[in-house]
């Protein structure tokens, strides 16, 4: 009797032993499953940090391009300020040069021997 006692609890026991291996098996897919979704969450993640970092360092570098070109725009635009001056500055010493030319002509008397009749 004691046999046939111990084979039923076996019996009753087998599928409580199937239920919780079961169990064990769904609650390791389960863990898998939240493990892989967490590494493709974080590559996922990683990938955009990495197309934020391309496109800041691409805005940087038009920054960067722009402001060279403002600097070579300032620049020349200095330069033809600075010729523009330089050709006034020459221009007012021609002008002064010449009136004082003119004026030198016109106050000196010219050489007039006078003539005796």
């Amino acid at each position: 009797m004691k046999k046939f006692f111990f084979v039923l609890a076996l019996a009753a026991g087998l599928p409580l032993t199937t239920a919780c291996t079961k169990s064990v098996q769904r609650a390791e897919r389960d863990v898998q499953r939240a493990h892989d979704q967490a590494v493709n969450n974080i590559e996922r993640k990683q990938e955009e940090l990495q197309d934020t970092k391309r496109d800041a360092e691409d805005r940087i570098a038009r920054k960067e391009e722009r402001l060279q070109d403002t600097a070579r725009q300032e620049t020349e635009r200095i330069r033809k300020e600075e010729r523009a001056l330089d050709d006034a500055v020459r221009a007012d010493a021609r002008r002064h040069e010449t009136s004082e030319t003119t004026r030198r002509t016109e106050t000196t008397a010219p050489d007039v021997i006078p003539t005796v009749p």
